[in-house]
């Protein structure tokens, strides 16, 4: 079933609630924020008692290869705090997701933003301010530069893997 492009607040709620359904299914007791805390969607304790804070970022997309996020993802990192990306891949299969830990994330931005802001655009000048990031889970040929070599190896182990917040 192909479903029309939904709104985009209702995009980001499927998501929050699809991660806090798998914390909840590995005995995780997890609470969507509703927008009562800035940066994070879902708290959770884990089994073992572990206290874990995600910031789920949704696209309904199934052919997306990256993520847009914001300057402020660039730094806030933590020992217990991590990112949810998700794939809806509109509703015809089971969504993807990948679950990145702020400590990988947030210098991998910063870095790669770095790197873009020294290189030339298409006209030959330098890139302007931009306060958007792009995080890929593949990369295009125009990002290979700026991102590690190993980048596309390295999220492999984050798809589906919520074992590491346990």
């Amino acid at each position: 079933m192909l479903v029309e492009k939904i709104q985009k607040q209702n995009v980001g709620n499927a998501g929050e609630y699809y991660i806090a359904s798998r914390l909840s299914a590995l005995n995780f007791v997890a609470t969507i924020t509703l927008g009562r805390a800035e940066k994070y969607d879902i708290l959770a304790i884990s089994p073992k008692g572990r206290v874990v804070k995600l910031s789920v970022k949704t696209t309904q997309v199934e052919k997306a290869k990256d993520f847009p996020l914001s300057h402020k993802d660039e730094c806030g990192q933590s020992e217990d705090f991590y990112y949810a990306f998700v794939k809806l891949n509109n509703f015809t299969k089971d969504p993807d997701f990948w679950v990145i830990p702020s400590k990988v994330l947030c210098p991998l931005l910063k870095n790669s933003h770095e790197k873009w802001g020294n290189t030339l655009n298409r006209k030959g000048e330098k890139h302007g301010h931009s306060d958007v990031r792009l995080l890929p889970i593949e990369l295009t040929a125009g990002q290979r530069q700026y991102y590690p070599e190993n980048w596309e190896k390295d999220v492999e182990k984050y798809y589906k893997n919520l074992n590491q917040l346990l």
